[in-house]
Protein backbone atom coordinates (compact mmCIF):
# COMPACT_ATOMS: atom_id res chain seq x y z
CA UNK A 1 0.00 0.00 0.00
CA UNK A 2 2.97 2.45 1.21
CA UNK A 3 4.26 1.69 -2.42
CA UNK A 4 1.04 2.71 -4.57
CA UNK A 5 0.59 5.97 -2.43
CA UNK A 6 4.32 6.72 -3.58
CA UNK A 7 3.71 6.19 -7.02
CA UNK A 8 0.65 8.33 -6.56
CA UNK A 9 2.26 11.03 -5.07
CA UNK A 10 5.35 11.01 -7.55
CA UNK A 11 3.12 11.01 -10.53
CA UNK A 12 0.62 13.74 -9.04
CA UNK A 13 4.38 15.45 -8.29
CA UNK A 14 5.63 15.62 -11.67
CA UNK A 15 2.61 17.73 -12.55
CA UNK A 16 2.15 20.63 -10.04
CA UNK A 17 4.17 23.32 -12.17
CA UNK A 18 1.48 21.95 -14.87
CA UNK A 19 -1.75 23.45 -15.46
CA UNK A 20 -4.74 22.75 -13.30
CA UNK A 21 -8.62 22.88 -13.34
CA UNK A 22 -11.25 22.73 -11.34
CA UNK A 23 -14.83 21.92 -12.68
CA UNK A 24 -17.97 20.60 -12.37
CA UNK A 25 -21.71 19.77 -13.92
CA UNK A 26 -24.24 22.17 -14.64
CA UNK A 27 -27.93 20.83 -14.83
CA UNK A 28 -29.74 23.26 -16.24
CA UNK A 29 -33.98 23.28 -15.43
CA UNK A 30 -36.24 22.28 -17.69
CA UNK A 31 -37.36 25.14 -19.94
CA UNK A 32 -34.61 27.33 -19.00
CA UNK A 33 -31.59 26.51 -21.51
CA UNK A 34 -32.02 29.70 -23.74
CA UNK A 35 -32.17 31.64 -20.83
CA UNK A 36 -29.32 30.25 -19.17
CA UNK A 37 -26.86 30.16 -22.00
CA UNK A 38 -27.74 33.46 -22.59
CA UNK A 39 -26.85 34.33 -18.86
CA UNK A 40 -23.47 32.59 -19.19
CA UNK A 41 -22.63 34.00 -22.54
CA UNK A 42 -22.87 37.21 -20.95
CA UNK A 43 -21.01 37.09 -17.57
CA UNK A 44 -18.13 34.69 -19.17
CA UNK A 45 -18.00 38.19 -22.21
CA UNK A 46 -17.75 40.50 -19.71
CA UNK A 47 -15.56 38.83 -17.10
CA UNK A 48 -13.41 35.86 -18.23
CA UNK A 49 -11.74 37.23 -22.00
CA UNK A 50 -8.65 36.80 -21.18
CA UNK A 51 -6.63 33.18 -21.83
CA UNK A 52 -4.17 33.66 -19.26
CA UNK A 53 -6.23 35.21 -15.92
CA UNK A 54 -8.79 32.93 -14.97
CA UNK A 55 -9.73 31.60 -18.01
CA UNK A 56 -13.58 29.74 -17.82
CA UNK A 57 -14.78 26.57 -20.54
CA UNK A 58 -17.56 25.34 -21.22
CA UNK A 59 -19.13 22.13 -23.10
CA UNK A 60 -22.05 20.79 -23.91
CA UNK A 61 -22.71 17.04 -22.83
CA UNK A 62 -24.01 15.06 -26.25
CA UNK A 63 -23.72 11.64 -24.72
CA UNK A 64 -23.61 9.54 -21.39
CA UNK A 65 -25.45 9.79 -18.11
CA UNK A 66 -25.32 13.25 -18.20
CA UNK A 67 -26.64 14.28 -21.90
CA UNK A 68 -27.80 17.29 -21.57
CA UNK A 69 -25.65 18.79 -18.96
CA UNK A 70 -22.71 21.28 -19.11
CA UNK A 71 -19.06 21.26 -18.18
CA UNK A 72 -17.51 23.82 -17.30
CA UNK A 73 -13.69 24.40 -16.35
CA UNK A 74 -11.71 27.12 -14.54
CA UNK A 75 -8.08 26.65 -15.93
CA UNK A 76 -5.05 27.86 -14.07
CA UNK A 77 -1.01 27.93 -14.95
CA UNK A 78 -0.85 26.49 -11.12
CA UNK A 79 -2.59 26.04 -8.00
CA UNK A 80 -1.78 29.48 -6.85
CA UNK A 81 -4.17 30.71 -9.45
CA UNK A 82 -7.24 29.83 -7.64
CA UNK A 83 -6.25 31.90 -4.48
CA UNK A 84 -6.97 34.42 -6.76
CA UNK A 85 -11.02 35.19 -6.55
CA UNK A 86 -12.83 36.91 -9.30
CA UNK A 87 -14.70 40.73 -8.32
CA UNK A 88 -17.91 40.60 -6.08
CA UNK A 89 -20.01 41.87 -9.20
CA UNK A 90 -18.75 38.90 -11.09
CA UNK A 91 -20.04 36.55 -8.79
CA UNK A 92 -23.20 38.47 -8.03
CA UNK A 93 -23.93 38.56 -11.55
CA UNK A 94 -23.52 34.81 -12.04
CA UNK A 95 -25.59 33.98 -8.77
CA UNK A 96 -28.74 36.29 -9.88
CA UNK A 97 -28.66 34.98 -13.59
CA UNK A 98 -27.52 31.48 -13.31
CA UNK A 99 -27.72 30.04 -9.99
CA UNK A 100 -31.55 30.17 -9.97
CA UNK A 101 -32.00 27.73 -12.75
CA UNK A 102 -29.16 25.42 -12.41
CA UNK A 103 -28.08 22.60 -10.07
CA UNK A 104 -24.28 21.99 -9.82
CA UNK A 105 -22.85 18.54 -9.54
CA UNK A 106 -19.13 16.48 -9.05
CA UNK A 107 -16.81 19.63 -8.48
CA UNK A 108 -13.44 18.41 -9.31
CA UNK A 109 -9.48 19.14 -9.71
CA UNK A 110 -7.67 18.02 -12.51
CA UNK A 111 -4.11 18.10 -13.46
CA UNK A 112 -2.76 18.35 -16.76
CA UNK A 113 -0.51 16.01 -18.14
CA UNK A 114 1.67 18.15 -20.85
CA UNK A 115 3.97 14.95 -21.36
CA UNK A 116 1.28 12.21 -22.36
CA UNK A 117 -0.50 15.24 -24.64
CA UNK A 118 -0.38 16.58 -27.57
CA UNK A 119 -2.34 19.54 -28.82
CA UNK A 120 -2.46 21.44 -32.22
CA UNK A 121 -2.20 25.32 -32.82
CA UNK A 122 -6.12 25.11 -33.99
CA UNK A 123 -7.75 23.02 -31.58
CA UNK A 124 -10.42 25.93 -30.27
CA UNK A 125 -11.58 25.61 -34.22
CA UNK A 126 -12.56 21.74 -33.54
CA UNK A 127 -15.51 21.32 -31.45
CA UNK A 128 -16.37 18.03 -30.76
CA UNK A 129 -14.47 16.40 -27.98
CA UNK A 130 -14.13 12.68 -27.79
CA UNK A 131 -13.94 12.17 -24.10
CA UNK A 132 -12.90 9.03 -22.96
CA UNK A 133 -13.31 8.75 -18.76
CA UNK A 134 -11.18 5.97 -17.05
CA UNK A 135 -11.03 4.71 -13.56
CA UNK A 136 -7.57 2.93 -12.79
CA UNK A 137 -6.68 0.78 -10.72
CA UNK A 138 -3.83 2.01 -8.66
CA UNK A 139 -2.24 -1.52 -8.42
CA UNK A 140 -1.99 -1.88 -12.37
CA UNK A 141 -1.39 2.33 -12.98
CA UNK A 142 2.01 1.63 -14.28
CA UNK A 143 0.55 -0.62 -17.39
CA UNK A 144 -1.90 2.53 -18.33
CA UNK A 145 0.83 5.16 -17.98
CA UNK A 146 3.15 3.20 -19.82
CA UNK A 147 0.49 2.91 -22.95
CA UNK A 148 -0.08 6.60 -22.45
CA UNK A 149 3.24 7.43 -22.73
CA UNK A 150 4.15 5.10 -25.62
CA UNK A 151 0.96 6.86 -27.71
CA UNK A 152 2.60 10.18 -27.46
CA UNK A 153 5.50 9.35 -28.49
CA UNK A 154 4.15 7.50 -31.13
CA UNK A 155 1.85 10.79 -32.40
CA UNK A 156 4.84 12.87 -32.23
CA UNK A 157 7.03 10.40 -34.40
CA UNK A 158 4.15 9.28 -36.84
CA UNK A 159 2.97 12.97 -37.01
CA UNK A 160 -0.24 11.98 -37.19
CA UNK A 161 -3.20 14.76 -37.22
CA UNK A 162 -4.03 13.55 -33.40
CA UNK A 163 -5.27 16.53 -30.78
CA UNK A 164 -5.45 14.57 -27.59
CA UNK A 165 -5.71 16.18 -23.73
CA UNK A 166 -5.03 14.35 -20.87
CA UNK A 167 -6.17 14.98 -17.75
CA UNK A 168 -5.87 13.59 -14.08
CA UNK A 169 -8.01 13.81 -11.24
CA UNK A 170 -6.45 15.75 -8.10
CA UNK A 171 -9.28 15.79 -5.98
CA UNK A 172 -12.85 15.15 -5.83
CA UNK A 173 -12.35 11.74 -7.33
CA UNK A 174 -14.33 8.79 -7.43
CA UNK A 175 -11.01 6.12 -7.53
CA UNK A 176 -7.74 7.30 -9.90
CA UNK A 177 -9.39 9.22 -12.28
CA UNK A 178 -8.04 9.95 -15.94
CA UNK A 179 -9.81 12.56 -18.61
CA UNK A 180 -8.22 12.05 -22.02
CA UNK A 181 -10.21 14.91 -24.82
CA UNK A 182 -9.53 14.09 -28.66
CA UNK A 183 -10.18 17.24 -30.21
CA UNK A 184 -11.93 17.19 -34.24
CA UNK A 185 -13.38 19.69 -36.44
CA UNK A 186 -16.83 17.59 -37.14
CA UNK A 187 -17.99 13.57 -37.06
CA UNK A 188 -16.12 13.20 -40.39
CA UNK A 189 -12.83 14.33 -39.19
CA UNK A 190 -13.37 12.15 -36.15
CA UNK A 191 -13.73 9.18 -38.36
CA UNK A 192 -10.60 10.04 -40.00
CA UNK A 193 -8.91 10.69 -37.05
CA UNK A 194 -9.68 7.00 -35.14
CA UNK A 195 -9.11 5.36 -38.96
CA UNK A 196 -5.94 7.05 -41.03
CA UNK A 197 -4.41 9.13 -38.56
CA UNK A 198 -4.62 6.55 -35.72
CA UNK A 199 -3.39 4.13 -37.84
CA UNK A 200 -0.14 5.93 -38.38
CA UNK A 201 0.28 5.98 -34.45
CA UNK A 202 -0.47 1.90 -34.46
CA UNK A 203 2.71 1.58 -37.04
CA UNK A 204 4.95 4.10 -35.58
CA UNK A 205 4.22 2.38 -31.87
CA UNK A 206 5.08 -0.79 -33.24
CA UNK A 207 8.24 0.31 -35.13
CA UNK A 208 9.26 1.43 -31.78
CA UNK A 209 8.22 -1.18 -29.18
CA UNK A 210 7.91 -4.40 -31.13
CA UNK A 211 5.59 -6.03 -34.18
CA UNK A 212 2.18 -6.29 -32.07
CA UNK A 213 3.23 -4.49 -29.28
CA UNK A 214 -0.07 -1.74 -29.67
CA UNK A 215 -2.54 -4.79 -29.34
CA UNK A 216 -0.56 -5.90 -26.31
CA UNK A 217 -0.10 -2.77 -24.46
CA UNK A 218 -3.62 -1.89 -25.36
CA UNK A 219 -5.20 -4.79 -23.67
CA UNK A 220 -3.38 -4.06 -20.35
CA UNK A 221 -4.58 -0.65 -20.50
CA UNK A 222 -8.05 -2.60 -20.34
CA UNK A 223 -6.87 -5.16 -17.52
CA UNK A 224 -5.81 -1.53 -15.56
CA UNK A 225 -9.21 -0.63 -15.49
CA UNK A 226 -11.36 -1.11 -12.10
CA UNK A 227 -14.50 -2.39 -12.64
CA UNK A 228 -16.49 -0.16 -15.11
CA UNK A 229 -13.58 1.70 -15.26
CA UNK A 230 -13.77 3.56 -18.75
CA UNK A 231 -16.45 5.76 -20.36
CA UNK A 232 -16.70 7.27 -23.97
CA UNK A 233 -18.58 10.31 -24.76
CA UNK A 234 -19.33 13.65 -27.02
CA UNK A 235 -19.10 17.03 -25.95
CA UNK A 236 -19.17 19.95 -28.09
CA UNK A 237 -17.55 23.06 -27.22
CA UNK A 238 -19.49 26.59 -26.62
CA UNK A 239 -17.15 29.15 -27.37
CA UNK A 240 -19.86 31.47 -26.78
CA UNK A 241 -19.73 30.69 -23.15
CA UNK A 242 -15.99 30.24 -22.65
CA UNK A 243 -13.31 32.49 -22.88
CA UNK A 244 -10.79 33.23 -25.65
CA UNK A 245 -8.29 30.35 -26.03
CA UNK A 246 -4.62 30.83 -25.65
CA UNK A 247 -2.39 31.28 -28.41
CA UNK A 248 0.25 28.72 -29.05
Amino acid sequence: MKKLILVALIFVGTNLTAQVAKSRYIKVDEGKNEQVYEAIKAKTQKYNQSAEKSPHYTFYVETGPRSGQLFRARIEQNMAGFDVDGSPEEYQMWNETVSPHVNNDLFQMWYYNAKVSHVGPNQCEKPLRQVLLYTIDPAKSDDFWTFRKRVYDAVVMSEAEIDMEVWTVGAGNRGLNVLVGFAHENHAEMEKDGSEEWSKVVSAYNETHGEGQFRVDNSKLKESMADWGNSTQLWTFLPELSSPCATP
